[in-house]
């Protein structure tokens, strides 16, 4: 039966509609789905933002607790503290010149982590006025009394009164941050200090007690790196009885700035964002939730608990611009719904009343639906992309941009989009690199991923930057990866002086403790440095091996001083207790953090190359290099230099000595070395002098 035209087209028009109406149904609840969902996408962007901010404040924190540490573990001022708590402070010419040293100690350490105050550091006062106390470094004992500090250090009482209220444990605790006598925001850290062969379950002989302005790198920490949410603010807040404390600095709607511990909300009102952070803040999530902030506006906000402190990270976003941004785009794909259900219902009575296929009619729909998805993905990434505070690019096989994001153009006078498509070499950025182009055609001709870490020239940043190759069928291509790591590089320089300086210290100390044997320690690092140096090695097992000797004999602080000055008579269990010393320096430097393997080298310095020493068993390569390294330098020094009761043994004869051991306690390469080394490069003129005996007073 074939129906009349007016019929068919009655009867498609009623289709029509009803599809329409049906149609317009589903894109109203798919509408609401997509405004559920980019609220689930705030919250999301907001936890990554707030748990970047958290892992960034805890980073810190941890940062300031290991310096506070490695003060309180200094073996120098564990000493002090242990005599001044056996014999009290005294005196005497040597005790001011132990406490004089470890003031000077504690300067360098509060200049090179902040804990000198802009008074202290940059004016003096001529009048006969009362310095305000700020900030600074100190030692006390165990009732929080000061014995050594910086200049301007304030009162610690409160701090170690805290600690102690705290139960007195072995961590590092955090105090504040509280309103210290310049009206500042400071922070205090205390660490509780023990003796030398005290453990911690043992009471603590004092405290090292850190007191610095909190500093505006720390409250940098709590933005977020390409932020793109316009009334986004993160800040810390803590509770304290009914007050609800901001800690960190505010700006108002007004542009008025509001001061750390300047404002002060009720802690019970349950409508304030600030009280609501505090109480999820131990949920994994912490929870999202509308809110009022701390200027009255309606805001969503979630918190996260900041580790070892009272503090609470808090994050808010205006809620005009979160459901602004969701309505808008509600009312976007209402709009596109129903403009495309519009289009589409004239184009199927159009196909219908010209007979268009309707295969034409889905190819189209597919293709904008794979367009539309296309334009989104790029978008998603573009978005990824520029939140990152690396510079992240790519180029064509002829060197042309085909990608960037916002960090690649920071600080220049181009925009994102004006990159693409232009040669890499003509674009230069603050951290591009004068060797770009050599490094990506190497990447393009090997099609293999290369890392390089260069410094620019005239300028003291360092960058690191991952050249990847890309292939898309035919295509060849670049991916470009940069970041400053300057900061690391300063570390890491700041970290091996401050290493350099403490090996100097404690091999002062060694050869105080034993005058027969005075400048061993010095003199088995030197040699051992020329062998490392003479076998080509590389800097982690060089080091290791210099550490290690300078080092050895730092055990010999334990053993009685009346054995170590007594030249002959001693009793076997005597010379025991001289020779395991070495094991003594690797117990006290188990906890210590080096580059390389410095305390397993210590362990092993007594092996033999055929097993027959200590560990038992331990042989031939198995051991480490720098431990062979070390062994064959202290026995050299100490069979050439000059004791009290016998004179040093002529240095190419205990070289032969050391060759004809060889293959038996020692590895031939290092005694090989070191014949070299003394034969051809000025060791035996260089040395001469441990053949000179020392003046024991």
């Amino acid at each position: 039966m074939t129906l009349r035209p007016n019929v068919a087209g009655l009867i498609l028009t009623v289709a029509v509609i009803s599809g329409a109406v049906i149609a317009a149904f589903l894109a109203l609840r798919f509408a609401q789905s997509e405004a559920d969902r980019d609220s689930l996408v705030w919250q999301r962007q907001m936890s990554i933002v707030i748990n970047s901010r958290e892992a960034a404040v805890e980073e810190w924190l941890a940062e300031q607790k290991k310096v506070i540490s490695r003060l309180a573990e200094n073996p120098a001022l564990r000493i002090y503290l242990a005599n001044v708590q056996a014999v009290g402070l005294s005196q005497d010419d040597d005790s001011k010149a132990q406490a004089a040293y470890l003031a000077n100690q504690m300067k360098a350490a509060a200049q090179q982590n902040g804990y000198i105050s802009t008074v202290d550091k940059d004016f003096k006062v001529n009048a006969n006025l009362k310095q305000t106390r700020i900030a600074g470094l100190a030692l006390t004992n165990p009732q929080g009394q000061i014995i050594v500090s910086t200049v301007a250090m304030p009162s610690v009482i409160p701090a170690i009164a805290d600690f102690l209220e705290r139960g007195a444990g072995s961590d590092v605790v955090i105090y504040g941050p509280y309103l210290g006598g310049s009206g500042k925001s400071v922070i205090a850290f205390i660490a509780p200090v023990f003796g030398v062969q005290d453990d911690q379950d043992s009471p603590a002989i004092g405290f090292a007690v850190g007191i610095k302005i909190v500093p505006q790198d720390f409250y940098r920490k709590l933005v977020q790196p390409g932020e793109t949410a316009k009334t986004a603010k993160s800040y810390l807040v803590r509770r304290n009885d009914a007050a609800m404390e901001y800690l960190s600095p505010l700006r108002t709607r007004n542009g008025d700035d509001i001061q750390p511990l300047t404002l002060s909300l009720d802690a019970a009102n349950s409508s304030l964002a600030g009280a609501y952070a505090v109480d999820t803040a131990q949920a994994t999530t912490g929870g999202f939730a509308e809110r009022i902030n701390y200027e009255g506006q309606r805001v969503l906000v979630t918190g996260r608990e900041i580790k070892d402190t009272n503090w609470v990270l808090v994050r808010t976003v205006d809620s005009a611009e979160v459901m602004g941004a969701i309505v808008a785009r509600k009312k976007t794909i209402v709009w596109i719904a129903g403009l495309t259900i519009l289009a589409v219902s004239i184009s199927i009575l159009l196909i219908w009343r010209h007979g268009v296929s309707m295969r034409l009619t889905k190819a189209g729909i597919q293709q904008r639906a794979l367009t539309s998805r296309f334009e989104k993905l790029s978008h998603f990434l573009q978005v990824v992309t520029d939140s990152q505070p690396t510079v992240i690019t790519a180029v064509d096989a002829q060197g042309r941009y085909i990608f960037t994001n916002a960090q690649a153009t920071k600080d220049t006078d181009i925009e994102p989009g004006q990159m693409i498509g232009r040669k890499a070499a003509q674009v230069h950025g603050p951290l591009t690199s004068p060797d770009m182009e050599r490094h990506y055609q190497k990447v393009l001709d090997s099609a293999e991923a290369m890392s390089v870490v260069e410094r620019l020239p005239e300028s003291a940043v360092t960058i690191k930057s991952d050249y990847i190759p890309l292939s898309v069928k035919e295509e060849r291509g670049v991916l470009m990866v940069t970041e400053d790591i300057s900061e690391l590089v300063r570390e890491r320089e700041l970290k091996e002086t401050a290493l350099n300086n403490l090996v100097s210290t404690l091999t002062m100390v060694i050869d105080s403790r034993d005058p027969y044997s005075a400048r061993h320690s010095e003199r088995v690092a030197m040699v051992t440095q020329a062998i490392a140096l003479e076998m080509n090695l590389d800097d982690v097992t060089r080091n290791t091996a210099n550490i290690a000797g300078a080092l050895m004999n730092l055990g010999k602080i334990l053993v009685p001083r009346e054995l170590l000055t007594r030249p002959k008579g001693l009793s076997q269990e005597e010379l025991e207790t001289i020779r395991d010393s070495i094991m003594k320096t690797a117990d006290m430097l188990e906890t210590v953090e080096f580059d390389g393997p410095v305390v397993k080298t210590l362990r092993q310095i007594k092996a033999h190359w055929d097993g027959s020493g200590t560990p038992a068993g331990l042989k031939g390569e198995d051991i480490l290099l720098s431990a062979r390294i070390v062994a064959v330098a202290n026995a050299f020094v100490g069979m050439c230099s000059a004791r009290a009761h016998r004179p040093g043994m002529d240095m190419e004869a205990a070289a032969s000595l050391l060759l004809t051991d060889a293959e038996r306690i020692y590895d031939r390469k290092p005694v090989t070395a070191l014949m070299n080394y003394l034969e051809n490069k000025g060791g035996l003129e260089q040395w001469d002098e441990f053949g000179m005996p020392l003046t024991v007073e």
